[in-house]
Protein backbone atom coordinates (compact mmCIF):
# COMPACT_ATOMS: atom_id res chain seq x y z
CA UNK A 1 0.00 0.00 0.00
CA UNK A 2 1.43 3.36 -0.99
CA UNK A 3 1.94 5.97 1.73
CA UNK A 4 -0.75 8.34 0.42
CA UNK A 5 -3.34 5.54 0.45
CA UNK A 6 -2.27 4.71 4.01
CA UNK A 7 -2.81 8.38 4.89
CA UNK A 8 -6.44 8.06 3.78
CA UNK A 9 -6.85 5.15 6.24
CA UNK A 10 -5.21 7.08 9.07
CA UNK A 11 -7.32 10.18 8.34
CA UNK A 12 -10.44 8.01 8.27
CA UNK A 13 -9.75 6.63 11.74
CA UNK A 14 -8.91 10.11 13.02
CA UNK A 15 -12.27 11.41 11.73
CA UNK A 16 -14.08 8.51 13.41
CA UNK A 17 -12.68 9.61 16.76
CA UNK A 18 -13.48 13.30 16.07
CA UNK A 19 -17.03 12.50 14.90
CA UNK A 20 -17.69 10.23 17.87
CA UNK A 21 -16.23 12.86 20.21
CA UNK A 22 -18.57 15.52 18.83
CA UNK A 23 -21.44 13.07 19.31
CA UNK A 24 -20.43 12.63 22.93
CA UNK A 25 -20.25 16.40 23.44
CA UNK A 26 -23.75 16.81 21.95
CA UNK A 27 -25.11 14.04 24.20
CA UNK A 28 -23.60 15.60 27.32
CA UNK A 29 -24.40 19.20 26.36
CA UNK A 30 -27.55 19.27 24.17
CA UNK A 31 -27.41 23.03 23.41
CA UNK A 32 -24.28 22.29 21.33
CA UNK A 33 -26.37 20.30 18.83
CA UNK A 34 -27.25 23.53 17.04
CA UNK A 35 -23.67 24.26 16.02
CA UNK A 36 -22.00 20.81 16.14
CA UNK A 37 -24.49 18.57 14.32
CA UNK A 38 -23.39 19.27 10.74
CA UNK A 39 -19.72 18.96 11.66
CA UNK A 40 -20.45 15.69 13.51
CA UNK A 41 -22.33 14.18 10.56
CA UNK A 42 -19.76 15.29 7.98
CA UNK A 43 -16.79 14.06 10.04
CA UNK A 44 -18.44 10.64 10.19
CA UNK A 45 -19.74 10.46 6.59
CA UNK A 46 -17.13 12.33 4.54
CA UNK A 47 -14.35 11.84 7.06
CA UNK A 48 -14.63 8.30 8.34
CA UNK A 49 -16.73 6.50 5.71
CA UNK A 50 -15.66 8.28 2.51
CA UNK A 51 -11.95 8.36 3.43
CA UNK A 52 -12.07 4.63 4.19
CA UNK A 53 -13.80 4.01 0.85
CA UNK A 54 -11.10 6.03 -0.93
CA UNK A 55 -8.38 4.05 0.84
CA UNK A 56 -9.87 0.63 0.19
CA UNK A 57 -10.93 1.57 -3.34
CA UNK A 58 -7.48 2.75 -4.35
CA UNK A 59 -5.87 -0.33 -2.81
CA UNK A 60 -8.30 -3.02 -4.00
CA UNK A 61 -9.69 -1.92 -7.39
CA UNK A 62 -6.35 -2.08 -9.23
CA UNK A 63 -5.72 -5.58 -7.87
CA UNK A 64 -9.20 -6.80 -8.82
CA UNK A 65 -8.99 -5.28 -12.30
CA UNK A 66 -5.37 -6.18 -13.03
CA UNK A 67 -4.55 -2.59 -13.99
CA UNK A 68 -2.17 -0.13 -12.32
CA UNK A 69 -3.49 3.00 -10.66
CA UNK A 70 -3.91 5.73 -13.22
CA UNK A 71 -2.31 8.55 -11.20
CA UNK A 72 -0.66 8.69 -7.77
CA UNK A 73 -0.44 12.47 -8.19
CA UNK A 74 -4.23 12.72 -8.46
CA UNK A 75 -4.54 10.64 -5.27
CA UNK A 76 -2.27 13.10 -3.46
CA UNK A 77 -4.22 16.10 -4.78
CA UNK A 78 -7.48 14.43 -3.76
CA UNK A 79 -6.15 13.70 -0.27
CA UNK A 80 -5.33 17.34 0.39
CA UNK A 81 -8.49 18.73 -1.23
CA UNK A 82 -10.87 16.42 0.64
CA UNK A 83 -9.18 16.89 4.00
CA UNK A 84 -8.86 20.67 3.75
CA UNK A 85 -12.42 20.86 2.43
CA UNK A 86 -13.87 18.74 5.24
CA UNK A 87 -12.00 20.48 8.04
CA UNK A 88 -12.82 23.88 6.55
CA UNK A 89 -16.54 23.06 6.31
CA UNK A 90 -16.61 21.80 9.89
CA UNK A 91 -14.80 24.83 11.30
CA UNK A 92 -17.08 27.15 9.31
CA UNK A 93 -20.20 25.49 10.72
CA UNK A 94 -18.86 25.48 14.27
CA UNK A 95 -17.74 29.12 14.22
CA UNK A 96 -20.31 30.75 11.93
CA UNK A 97 -23.26 28.43 12.54
CA UNK A 98 -25.38 26.21 10.32
CA UNK A 99 -27.61 28.92 8.87
CA UNK A 100 -25.70 30.14 5.83
CA UNK A 101 -26.15 33.88 5.58
CA UNK A 102 -24.12 36.69 4.16
CA UNK A 103 -21.72 36.89 1.26
CA UNK A 104 -18.56 35.92 3.16
CA UNK A 105 -20.21 32.98 4.90
CA UNK A 106 -21.38 31.65 1.53
CA UNK A 107 -17.97 32.35 -0.04
CA UNK A 108 -16.05 30.55 2.73
CA UNK A 109 -18.39 27.56 2.94
CA UNK A 110 -18.65 27.40 -0.85
CA UNK A 111 -14.86 27.29 -1.20
CA UNK A 112 -14.53 24.36 1.18
CA UNK A 113 -17.49 22.44 -0.25
CA UNK A 114 -16.05 22.97 -3.74
CA UNK A 115 -12.76 21.44 -2.60
CA UNK A 116 -14.64 18.44 -1.27
CA UNK A 117 -16.65 18.06 -4.49
CA UNK A 118 -13.55 18.33 -6.70
CA UNK A 119 -11.85 15.70 -4.54
CA UNK A 120 -14.80 13.34 -5.01
CA UNK A 121 -14.70 13.93 -8.78
CA UNK A 122 -10.96 13.15 -8.79
CA UNK A 123 -11.67 9.83 -7.05
CA UNK A 124 -14.29 8.91 -9.65
CA UNK A 125 -12.09 10.00 -12.57
CA UNK A 126 -8.97 8.25 -11.27
CA UNK A 127 -10.84 4.99 -10.74
CA UNK A 128 -12.57 5.10 -14.12
CA UNK A 129 -9.20 5.66 -15.79
CA UNK A 130 -7.66 2.85 -13.71
CA UNK A 131 -10.46 0.40 -14.53
CA UNK A 132 -10.18 1.38 -18.21
CA UNK A 133 -6.54 0.30 -18.17
CA UNK A 134 -5.14 3.78 -18.80
CA UNK A 135 -2.49 3.29 -16.09
CA UNK A 136 -1.16 0.13 -17.73
CA UNK A 137 -1.31 -3.56 -16.91
CA UNK A 138 -0.09 -4.84 -13.54
CA UNK A 139 2.90 -7.14 -13.89
CA UNK A 140 2.27 -9.15 -10.71
CA UNK A 141 -0.67 -9.26 -8.34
Amino acid sequence: MSPIIRYFTIASLFYLVIGAGLGLVMALYPPSIGYLLLAHVHFLLLGFIAMMIYSVGYHVLPRFSGFKLYSELLITVQFYLTNIGLIGMAITWIILGNAVSGFYHILILGSFTSMEFIGICIFVFNNIMTLSGKGGKMTNQ
